[in-house]
């Protein structure tokens, strides 16, 4: 996934994106407007969810994370 695209459409939630990474807040419940474009981000690129809440936000969470890691914007 193209790190370049994902700076440039969240570039604005890279706190709250770090924050979830960190497990300090949780986006499916406290920002749950950029949860469903996060998953609506990786769903148009192919990642497969798995109709399951849990482990579709541990999938997405972890995608956040290497694509933050892509950009070095996570420590």
């Amino acid at each position: 996934m193209s790190s370049t695209k994902f700076y440039s459409k969240f570039k604005t939630e890279l706190a709250k994106l770090n924050d979830a990474v960190e497990g300090n807040v949780s986006l499916d419940v406290q920002h749950p407007k950029l949860y469903q474009k996060l998953t609506r981000y990786y769903e148009d690129r192919g990642l497969q969810l798995y109709q399951d809440p849990e482990d579709d936000y541990n999938v997405i969470l972890d995608q956040v994370e290497v694509d933050l890691l892509d950009y070095m914007v996570y420590p």
